[in-house]
């Protein structure tokens, strides 16, 4: 075990919007993003130490990085020390949410610029760490594909109980995809108003190429006078891709 010089974040600013987990008046979102958590930890349950879950969508702007920051903030809440990484370099936003620096970060300790310790920060939210994406880098791909990644993630699972890798859509680019050996689970979100079975089809063909182990898919946005659904985020354990249907984790 190795120590982080952590630099502790200032109370005085308020929470994002997003960070519907600080907010008590949003019980029912709460309420969802606590059975997303219990539906992972039981995917996870025989899985010992750190346990790394990597958050990806098909596409840009489906909520994945809100979710990935709000489901790190749940896993702390539990009093687990949790780590969200920034993994998306070209469009990162968990530092927004979190309202935090976004530069030094992910990028320039894989550039070799800076050591991790100087990179994490500590939020607001008790037991929760943050690692920005940094500067945009030329060759993101590389960066998060390279050896250099690699050991970083062994580093930091000394560390922390869970991290939380928010990752670039599937379908756009594929940073994702070199992740795929170095998580114990994908949970992957769609948002209802913008993919659809042919694009949720792909995403999940990819990582299933790459041996991923999708954990569930999470629907975003999902309007519930037209769904049924009460809740803003549901969760489901397995797809097929023909219909739709998904089955729930102890559905017989």
């Amino acid at each position: 075990m190795f120590n982080f010089n952590f630099k502790k974040k200032k109370k005085t600013t308020r929470p994002n919007d997003q960070m519907v987990l600080v907010d008590s008046k949003n019980f029912r979102f709460v309420e969802a993003y606590k059975s997303l958590r219990t539906n992972i930890l039981f995917s996870l349950q025989h899985k010992e130490g750190c346990r790394k879950i990597m958050v990806t969508s098909s596409f840009q702007g489906e909520g994945k990085s809100v979710i990935s920051t709000n489901l790190a903030a749940c896993f702390a809440q539990m009093g687990s020390s949790v780590l969200i990484v920034d993994c998306d370099l070209r469009r990162s936003r968990v530092h927004k949410y979190l309202n935090l620096k976004s530069n030094p970060g992910l990028a320039n300790i894989l550039g070799g610029f800076i050591d991790v310790s100087t990179a994490i920060q500590k939020t607001s939210i008790a037991n929760l760490f943050a690692l920005s994406g940094g500067v945009i880098p030329p060759n993101p791909s590389e960066l998060i594909g390279s050896s250099r990644m690699e050991m970083l993630v062994k580093e930091l699972e000394k560390a922390f109980d869970y991290i939380i890798f928010d990752t670039p859509p599937v379908n756009v680019v594929s940073d994702a995809l070199s992740l795929v050996n170095l998580v114990d689970g994908v949970v992957v979100i769609v948002s209802q108003n913008l993919s659809n079975s042919v694009a949720l089809t792909k995403c999940v063909q990819s990582l299933e190429f790459a041996n991923a182990k999708i954990l569930g898919v999470v629907f975003n946005n999902v309007d519930k006078n037209t769904s049924g659904l009460d809740y803003k985020y549901g969760y489901h354990s397995k797809y097929y891709s023909k219909n739709y249907y998904y089955k729930k984790p102890y559905e017989n």
